[in-house]
C-alpha cells in the first residue's frame, strides 16, 4: 500500500513485465485493473519496455468474469445456459426508470445495488425508499431473467455462484494462471476478493498474487 501519486501503477507495471520476461511455462499472467483505460495504458507501457505480452491477460474484473468464468462455464448455470446478453448502463437506466414510474419519489438513481456473497444490498442511503426500491428491483430481476439479460453486477454474481457451485472451475483456472495481479485493491468489493481468493486457494500455491493500492483512512 502507498499514497496516491507514489508510483503504485508503475510498480505493478514493472512487476507484470518482470514476471512475463521470466515466464518458464505457458501459464498466463492475469492483471485486474479498475478501468479499461488503465488496462490499455499498462499494456502499452509493458510493450514499450520490449516485453512480449502474448502471455498476459489484462482487464477489469467484469471482463475477467466474462472471459474466464461465464463464457466457458455458463452452461452450468440455468440462468445462462440458453444464452444471455449483457445490458449496458443506458439500457439499465431506461428499464429501471420505467419500473420506478409507479413509485413516487423513486428514480433509477436510487436503484443502484451491489451484489454480495449472500445476495445484494442497496446503495440508496434514504431508508424510507428501500421498500419501494426492493419492489422495483424484484421486477427488474424478473424482467432481466425473462429476456435472458444480465447487468454488470449480475456478471459478478453469476461468476461467484459458478465458482462456488462448480469447484473444478477454480482448480482449472489455478493451473492456467501463474500470477494474479491487481490495481486499486482497497476499492475492490468483497465479492471480487472472494472470486480471486477462490482461485488462489484452489491452486494451493500454484498461482501467486500481487496487489497494489492506497490505504483507506480509519
Amino acid at each position: 500500500t502507498a499514497c496516491p501519486g507514489s508510483g503504485k501503477t508503475r510498480t505493478l507495471t514493472y512487476k507484470i513485465a518482470y514476471e512475463l520476461s521470466r515466464r518458464a511455462d505457458k501459464r498466463i499472467v492475469v492483471a485486474i485493473t479498475y478501468t479499461h483505460r488503465a488496462a490499455d495504458e499498462i499494456q502499452e507501457r509493458i510493450e514499450d519496455l520490449g516485453v512480449d505480452t502474448s502471455g498476459l491477460w489484462i482487464g477489469t474484473i467484469h471482463s475477467f468474469c466474462l472471459e474466464w468464468s461465464i463464457k466457458p462455464y455458463g452452461i452450468y448455470c440455468p440462468a445462462l445456459a440458453h444464452g444471455y446478453r449483457v445490458i449496458d448502463t443506458h439500457d439499465r437506466e431506461l428499464m429501471l426508470e420505467r419500473l420506478c414510474a409507479p413509485y413516487r419519489g423513486v428514480t433509477h438513481w436510487d436503484c443502484d445495488y451491489y451484489v454480495s456473497e449472500t445476495g445484494y444490498y442497496l446503495g440508496c442511503q434514504d431508508t424510507r425508499k428501500h421498500d419501494a426500491i426492493h419492489k422495483v428491483l424484484a421486477a427488474y430481476f424478473e424482467e432481466l431473467s425473462a429476456s435472458r439479460q444480465i447487468d454488470f453486477e449480475l456478471i459478478l454474481w453469476h461468476a461467484h455462484t459458478l465458482m462456488r457451485d462448480q469447484a473444478h472451475i477454480a482448480v482449472l483456472l489455478s493451473r492456467v494462471f501463474s500470477h494474479v495481479l491487481g490495481d486499486e485493491y482497497p476499492d475492490t468489493k468483497q465479492i471480487q476478493y472472494s472470486l480471486l481468493l477462490t482461485i488462489l486457494r484452489a491452486g494451493r500455491g500454484q498461482s501467486k498474487t500481487f496487489l497494489v493500492g492506497h490505504p483507506h483512512p480509519a
